[in-house]
């Protein structure tokens, strides 16, 4: 297994992003234009997007090649794909597609706001910074995929918005558990500096 493959899957995951972008905008127009649309387009490079974040982190442990620049790259690019998705939908959801609701947006990009700063915070201290994918990050990243493939399904409102409510719910502890991990290490680099 060469050493680079997971890393290029999630470099590939970065450049699907704007092919799912183009999908959306086309059908959105489509729409708008009184045309017959679905979402296909825009849910299967979604979900290639989705896959290929199971198979690089898969592969990555399978065959002992994690790396902290394995586990960054992979960071960036579920960030990458999120903030596309949730924007597009939020900001110009419609058919045929459901719209998100502005809060999932907003707890997102407080939530992303916090860990980029104290990535570079710990950065800062340490030099490097340790990256842990834990279950609870895991969970909350797995029902924000159900919920944006859902959505851009064109699910029923409710659905959408309960499915939301319930990222939300994992979201909050699992960036109270990502910023205890990080001041952590912001303390363990304070013990190591000389007097």
């Amino acid at each position: 297994m060469p050493k680079w493959l997971p890393n290029a899957i999630s470099v590939i995951r970065i450049a699907l992003v704007p092919v799912w972008l183009i999908l959306a905008m086309a059908a959105r127009e489509r729409s708008l234009a009184g045309l017959t649309v679905t979402g296909l387009g825009p849910m299967l490079v979604f979900i290639a997007i989705g896959l290929s974040d199971l198979v690089d982190g898969a592969l990555a442990r399978r065959f002992q090649l994690t790396t902290n620049l394995g586990a960054t790259l992979d960071a960036i690019a579920d960030k990458c794909a999120q903030i596309s998705t949730v924007t597009f939908l939020v900001v110009w959801g419609g058919s045929p597609f459901t719209s998100l609701p502005l809060f999932l947006m907003v707890v997102l990009a407080m939530r992303d706001a916090l860990l980029a700063v104290g990535w570079l915070a710990v950065k800062s201290r340490r030099g490097s910074v340790t990256v842990e994918h834990r279950w609870h990050g895991k969970a909350s990243s797995a029902l924000f995929f159900v919920v944006v493939l859902s959505a851009i399904a064109g699910a029923p409102r409710l659905a959408i918005d309960l499915g939301a409510a319930a990222v939300v719910l994992l979201v909050i502890p699992s960036t109270v558990s990502y910023l205890r991990v990080g001041w952590l290490q912001l303390g363990a680099a304070s013990r190591k500096r000389p007097v």
